[in-house]
């Protein structure tokens, strides 16, 4: 089990350092908010993004999440801090990373719960607008899902979802957005065979136009 030391640091709020605002809103989502899976996917992803809608800055020292799908032709299979579109909120002073933990604490299944906080307590702040992701979901479909979009989303309440800040502080989440796995057909390879040698045709068709 992955414990964080959650050390109180009223001293710096009273003097105005790392204490969120108190008209500070957070939105937590999924991004891309829709992710393409071919049936078969092994190893997709889509990151749980973080924003600071503002209008303060806030600190956050941990985090939890927990996000599911009802239909088991998608299946989680862990989480991870190689994020895409927004680097990972605790990137070089993880508490996970340094103490050698996973950020997922759930087996493989239509549920995925990840935590984390930094390592020396003293939080990251985010200002207005600012958006950083809080994790990296691996997922695979199923070689028989049906097609169409498959929704994602923050499951648990409170209980497993939450912001805290570096005095142990709850920092409210304002909004959450579920996201969609949209599942869709592989070409057969005898496909792939059919387009390569159409574009071969349509190629050579062109350069012979383009000689006479």
């Amino acid at each position: 089990m992955k414990l964080f030391m959650k050390p109180i640091l009223g001293i710096l709020c009273a003097a105005g350092l790392l204490c969120p605002s108190a008209h500070a809103t957070t939105l937590i989502f999924l991004d891309p908010a829709t992710v393409l899976a071919n049936q078969g996917a092994i190893g997709d992803t889509v990151d749980v993004v973080l924003t600071n809608s503002g209008p303060g800055s806030i600190s956050i020292q941990s985090f939890s999440f927990q996000v599911s799908v009802t239909d088991p032709d998608i299946t989680f299979t862990g989480a991870g801090f190689s994020t895409a579109a927004f680097p990972y909120i605790f990137a070089g002073d993880s508490f996970d990373v340094i103490n050698g933990f996973t950020l997922n604490t759930d087996a493989s299944g239509q549920t995925m719960n990840g935590s984390d906080g930094t390592n020396d307590g003293a939080g990251v702040t985010l200002t207005a607008g600012e958006s950083l992701a809080l994790g990296e979901l691996f997922f695979n479909a199923s070689p028989t899902a049906a097609f169409g979009g498959i929704t994602v989303s923050f499951t648990g309440g409170a209980a497993a979802n939450n912001l805290s800040d570096p005095a142990g502080d709850n920092v409210a989440i304002g909004t959450f957005t579920s996201g969609t796995v949209n599942v869709t057909s592989t070409p057969e390879p005898s496909s792939f065979l059919l387009i390569l040698a159409g574009t071969a045709a349509l190629g050579a068709w062109n350069r012979r136009r383009r000689r006479a």
